[in-house]
Formats: C-alpha cells, structure tokens, sequence
C-alpha cells in the first residue's frame, strides 16, 4: 500500500467529525472549484466525508443534520418553565426538590438529573456560591453613596491615599482548590487524606499600607489589637513617618474596626494632621490591599513555611519583593470599583 494511501486510511479511520462551520466552509471551497481531495487535505478529513457532504447539499440544500428521534422527553414544554422559573426565585433550590414535585410523563416524578438536564438546557448550571459579608439596606445604600461621591476622583487623587489593613495568615488553610486523584475505596487511605488542625493551626497577623508611591513595613500583631496598641505600635512608629516622608501621600485609610475608629486612635490622627479617609462597613472589595493579601499569601505558600517563626518571616521577604508595579495596579483600579459598586446598587461586586 502507498504511503498517500496509508495515511487516507488512517484519516478515516480517526476522522473528526465535521461541525457546522467546517461543513460551510467545505461547501464555499468546493463551489469556488475546489477538488474534493483538496478540501479534505485542507479539514483534515477523509475525501469521502468531503464527498457525501456534497451529495447531501445538492439533494437537500442545507448541511444540517436530520432531525434525531432519541429518547422521548419525560417533561412538557410548560413543566420546564416551570422548572427553570422555580429555580430562578430560588437559587438554592435542590433539585432533587424539584423532582419530588414534579410528574412525568410515564412516571409519578421525575429524576434530579432531569432537572438538571432542562435547567442546563437553559444554561443554568450548579456552582458553588460566592460567601459575601451580610449587606443590609442601609449598609448597600451608604456603599454606593459613597462610590458615586468617589466615582469621579482622578487617578492623582488616588494616588495620595495610603490604604491600611490587618490580615491574618495560618500556617494550616485548607485550600478549596485542592483536589485529591483516587481510586474507589480509598477516601480514607493515608495517601488521599490532607490532614490539618482543626482551626488552622499557628498563625500569624500581620498590619501593613500600601500607596501608589511605596509600601509601609510590615507589622507583626500579637494578641487583640486595642486603640491604645494601635496608636502605639503601629500609627506612632510607622503611619505618621510614613506621611512625613511623603509628602504627596496626604489621605490614610483604614477600615472601621473598633481599634480603628476609637477615640484613642482619631483623636491621635487628629492632632498629627492626618486626614482620615471615611470609608463604608463592610467593603472589602473597595480597598485594593484586600487583594495583596491574596498575593502575599500565595506567594509565601510557595515556600511551604513549616512554623510560625518562619512563617513571619516569609512573609516580611515576601511582602517586601511584591513589585511595585503590581501594588500601582491595584491603586490604579479605584475607579473600577466605584463603578462596580454603583451599578450593583451598593451590591457584591466581583472584586
């Protein structure tokens, strides 16, 4: 057999199936003149396949496919409305709920996987939920008040803002992306268990800042922070320096923890001429450090800390080798997040 030969019968052998764009651009090539054997070298297919496409076309002048029969469907159009309107009231809504309720054709009820088949019909899918903080009215109403106030502040006005937050770091965090490869029967073999303290384990908290121009140190914070600690350990020595020597750094931003907005804390601020920007409950997703946090804690995680000690110290190398440029991005995308918190009404957002 010919080597030209040998190779179109593997492609018939392995031939992919044609969709529907392939088979439109096969039907253009060959009414533009193209010989059948060239338009499957150029697809990749077998000329047969080429030319009962061709025969196709020409007796009924389209490139679908026939209409299949399959299997008869156990629903009516107006239950999978029905069960694609229920399950948009209600999000959390089991299917295996719907079911119970719902009859066949056949049937008394119909499966959960039913339900999941019409629901993904509409393009409805189970996903795991996104865990937000509990945003009342009043809090959403104040949020997006205050990011239509900010919506129009330029990036130079961003730019003089030092954003400021504490973060703890476990030695031990289940990480929800893991996932363990096993063989039936194995969940509970040495080999596929992730073993861990029940809560964590050592941790560490830390309190740093971050501004378009640089980055405060990082600090360590043992024990309950208290509005006395904080004007001591943290604005005394490093928040009000870090302003003396930058002059085009003139907005602080904290958020509002106790230790945070105590008199203590304010008055201190206050007589040090430090203006405090106001900043609405509850939204993390409208400071960027929120984010740094995620990218500290990633990149020390690659270095596989065994305790506490190293631990801390991982995180003072790597907070000080995060590029600048990476914290000027995330100053950079203030503006972003006014916006979205405006358009989702004071809502979650997805930052």
């Amino acid at each position: 057999m010919k080597k030209h030969q040998k190779r179109l019968l593997f492609r018939e052998i392995t031939m992919p199936r044609l969709n529907k764009n392939q088979r439109l651009i096969a039907i253009g090539m060959l009414e533009a003149g193209l010989r059948h054997v060239d338009v499957a070298e150029h697809l990749g297919v077998s000329r047969g396949t080429i030319t009962r496409l061709a025969a196709r076309y020409r007796v009924r002048g389209t490139v679908d496919d026939l209409p299949r029969s399959g299997r008869p469907r156990v629903t009516t159009p107006v239950q999978d409305r029905h069960i694609r309107t229920s399950h948009l009231r209600y999000r959390f809504l089991p299917a295996t709920s719907t079911a119970v309720v719902t009859p066949g054709r056949e049937n008394d009820r119909i499966s959960a996987q039913t339900v999941r088949n019409r629901l993904a019909d509409y393009g409805i899918r189970a996903r795991h939920p996104y865990h937000g903080l509990r945003l009342t009215p009043p809090r959403r109403r104040y949020r997006a008040h205050w990011a239509h106030q900010h919506l129009r502040w330029t990036q130079n006005q961003w730019n003089t803002v030092l954003f400021s937050d504490e973060s703890r770091f476990c030695l031990d965090r289940p990480d929800g992306r893991m996932r363990c490869y096993r063989r039936r029967g194995e969940r509970y073999s040495d080999a596929c268990v992730l073993e861990r303290d029940r809560f964590g384990g050592p941790s560490v908290m830390v309190w740093g800042a971050i501004s378009f121009h640089g980055r405060s140190e990082l600090i360590r914070v043992q024990g309950n922070l208290t509005g006395h600690r904080y004007r001591d350990e943290i604005l005394a020595p490093v928040v009000v320096p870090f302003f003396n020597a930058n002059r085009n750094v003139t907005l602080f931003q904290q958020d509002n923890a106790r230790c945070h907005t105590a008199r203590v804390s304010m008055r201190y601020l206050d007589e040090q001429h430090v203006r405090v920007l106001p900043w609405p409950a509850f939204s993390p997703d409208l400071s960027p450090i929120e984010h740094l946090w995620d990218v500290l804690d990633r990149r020390v995680r690659r270095r596989d800390p065994q305790n506490a000690d190293q631990l801390e110290e991982f995180l003072h190398q790597e907070w000080e080798a995060i590029p600048l440029h990476e914290i000027q991005n995330l100053i950079r995308s203030m503006r972003r997040r006014c916006t979205t918190v405006v358009n989702a009404n004071g809502g979650h957002t997805r930052y």
